[in-house]
């Protein structure tokens, strides 16, 4: 169940007047334009009209709102119009298509009941699906933040608490198995090389199919930005071969409207897009266009996908841009990209994205367990190192004596070097002049450096650079000779001291 309680002496209903006052203080743009629409792409739309009939990458898309109550219709315009302002085409008429297949009336925008359909969306046989809940809280924010009848600004902080019951959103970034296999990725670069070394067998079709694989694999593009390149994306210059990158969303009133971001891309795949357009000879300027000279739609990006690696000879092959914009953002992990460099070749305007694809890395996960020494395969191991140990009480030589953090570390060892320019403790574990005390304090010494490493690794993933970050890795190795004495220790001792 969704986590909020409701006072019970709150009263949500609204008599129909107060919602009529509420729509007619609502304001929204009359005319909204599509920075980022090209080759035949909805430009322009007036939100006065009933029915909007929008066409983006190939595909036309209409809400008709006088299928909505007559009772919400403005409310309702007022929504998806905030929805166009910051989602996708595509996710604003899944808004609409939402309210008008279940038939909203005044009462379904009460906060109740909003929150009975977010509880609604985690069960499929309801009518509503696990991504409408995304789409139904942010709604509620609108209304929330905008003072709907019934409302209270305090209810944006209980609204924000508020998740599916499983991570929907992010659950893709780490699973791991979308990633393309060594196999796989071996299988496209072998076959992307006899590809490219006789282009001249190819047809049209399979030219065009070819090029939005290599696209998908190298630039992680989305079908939407697929359909969006212009031949004057791509530019050549001698070797080198660039390609501006589309606007994915809504983009912005900008003279670039082809977008900013260039892209290096193979020479491999821009001597392909070289052979593309010397054989194209219709008027249009859509890159990716039908041999024809037709519009190459959207939808076609999986096909297209799909119908290279079954002429390569791949059984059952079902690949979408997505899984290799996926594999995409793996890659670059392993090879130790860093999450604005992540964020930039995704297209992202945020890091969000880039810190899940980090922080599933496997590698880093493994960093991180063994850091935090929950590792039981290095506990086995250091258990079979030794070291020179001595009693407290017996040591007469000057001892070793320092600070880990917030926390001072004494009776731990004795230090029997004449001159030493090293931090002490941090140091000392490891070193052959330290002679730990049987009886010392060492799990302090571990629980201190155990909390400096938690620390850090928020630090890391404050900065999202969790895979590169050397003091970490400094401090997972004083950890080890640290677990190493206690091991020890505790064989001479049989567990009484250390």
């Amino acid at each position: 169940m969704l986590a909020v309680k409701f006072d019970k002496n709150r009263k949500f209903d609204a008599t129909a007047a107060e919602w009529a006052a509420f729509a007619s203080e609502l304001r929204y743009k009359r005319h909204i334009h599509f920075h980022a629409a090209s080759h035949g792409d909805t430009a322009y739309l007036d939100t006065s009209e009933d029915v909007w009939a929008i066409r983006e990458g190939g595909l036309p898309y209409t809400m008709n709102f006088g299928r909505v109550d007559e009772q919400i219709q403005p409310i309702v315009k007022w929504l998806i119009v905030k929805f166009l302002s910051s989602y996708s085409i595509a996710v604003s008429v899944q808004n609409f298509k939402m309210i008008e297949r279940r038939a909203w009336t005044i009462d379904d925008l009460t906060l109740p009941k909003l929150y009975e359909k977010m509880e609604l969306s985690r069960n499929s046989k309801s009518g509503y699906y696990r991504t409408d809940f995304a789409i139904i809280k942010r709604l509620t924010n609108y209304l929330i933040s905008h003072g709907a009848p019934g409302t209270d600004i305090e209810d944006l902080f209980d609204l924000e608490q508020q998740a599916p019951e499983a991570s929907v959103n992010v659950g893709g970034y780490y699973d791991m198995e979308v990633r393309l296999s060594p196999l796989e990725e071996q299988f496209i670069r072998t076959h992307s090389s006899h590809d490219t070394q006789f282009m001249t067998r190819l047809n049209y079709t399979e030219l065009r199919d070819f090029i939005v694989l290599r696209l998908c694999y190298e630039l992680g593009l989305r079908p939407i930005q697929l359909f969006r390149l212009f031949n004057d994306s791509f530019q050549s210059v001698g070797n080198y071969f660039s390609l501006l990158r589309p606007w994915a969303k809504k983009g912005k009133p900008s003279e670039h409207k082809k977008g900013t971001d260039k892209l290096a891309i193979s020479p491999e795949l821009g001597r392909a897009i070289q052979a593309l357009i010397a054989r194209q000879n219709s008027q249009s300027l859509q890159l990716l266009q039908n041999e024809n000279g037709s519009d190459w739609r959207k939808i076609r990006g999986t096909r297209s996908i799909n119908n290279t690696l079954a002429r390569w000879g791949a059984e059952n092959a079902h690949k979408t841009p997505y899984d290799f914009r996926h594999n995409m953002a793996h890659r670059m992990v392993m090879a130790g990209s860093s999450a604005s460099e992540i964020a930039y070749m995704l297209g992202h305007s945020t890091l969000l994205a880039a810190k899940y694809y980090i922080a599933a890395c496997p590698s880093i996960s493994a960093l991180r367990e063994k850091a935090l020494g929950r590792n039981g395969t290095y506990g086995a191991m250091v258990a079979l190192l030794t070291g020179d140990l001595a009693l407290d009480d017996d040591w007469q030589d000057k001892e070793v004596l320092g600070r880990i953090g917030d926390e001072l570390a004494t009776g731990i060892g004795g230090c029997d070097a004449t001159d030493c320019e090293y931090v002490p403790v941090y140091n000392c574990y490891g070193c052959q002049d330290f002679h730990p005390f049987e009886d010392g304090h060492h799990n302090s010494v571990l629980k201190a450096l155990r909390f400096e490493a938690s620390k850090i690794i928020a630090i890391s993933d404050s900065t999202h650079q969790s895979g590169m970050n050397p003091a970490m890795t400094q401090l997972e190795g004083t950890m080890e000779q640290v677990k190493a004495v206690i091991s020890r220790c505790r064989n001479c001792q049989g567990g009484q001291h250390a």
